[in-house]
């Protein structure tokens, strides 16, 4: 009877040991990432919850520099720390169900679309959609004490104007993952 009460503890503890270990694994690696607002290790990060999406209100194609006439999705980064820190700047699809506008459409695609990322007020990319690897916009570091403002254009290529683009739309979510 003592080694099956002995078996039962062991295992318990075994359990314990597995979960704790999990959680503090899913803690370091996965929950770096924000939505609209957080503050992360003494980084501020405020993202706009609205310009996220692109319809037919928008949708025209234009050229680069027309494209500068649109308005943005802002969002802020700010250390309020000592230290500097990593980020990425991350851009997600994302389909919007919940709503009857939206829900009979399709989504545009990637290769039918060009961005403009703003830093502070300069232009510090432009290009294809499609060509950004693993969601990843720009990753920089943050200086102590600094903000980073950045702004986010994207829009239809000059080139889709032939192609079947009318009827759609394009929702995407910045996110932010940090690192010290």
């Amino acid at each position: 009877m003592k080694k099956v009460v002995m078996l039962f503890l062991a295992g318990i503890a075994l359990f314990a040991f597995i979960f704790a270990t999990s959680m503090l694994w899913y803690r370091f690696f996965y929950n770096n990432d924000t939505s609209t607002s957080s503050n992360v290790s003494n980084v501020t990060i405020q993202l706009d919850d609205e310009n996220n999406v692109i319809d037919e209100n928008g949708l025209i194609p234009l050229d680069d520099d027309t494209a500068r006439t649109l308005t943005p999705y802002e969002f802020r980064i700010e250390n309020t720390s000592d230290s500097d820190y990593t980020y990425n700047v991350l851009l997600e699809d994302s389909i919007i169900s919940d709503d009857a506008t939206y829900s009979s459409k399709e989504l545009l695609s990637r290769s039918q679309l060009r961005y403009q990322l703003t830093l502070n007020g300069k232009i510090i990319k432009t290009g294809n959609l499609n060509d950004i690897e693993n969601n990843i916009l720009d990753t920089r570091v943050i200086s102590a004490s600094q903000t980073n403002n950045y702004q986010l254009r994207i829009y239809l290529a000059e080139s889709t104007f032939d192609t079947n683009w009318q009827n759609k739309y394009y929702h995407f979510n910045v996110k932010v993952q940090t690192e010290e």
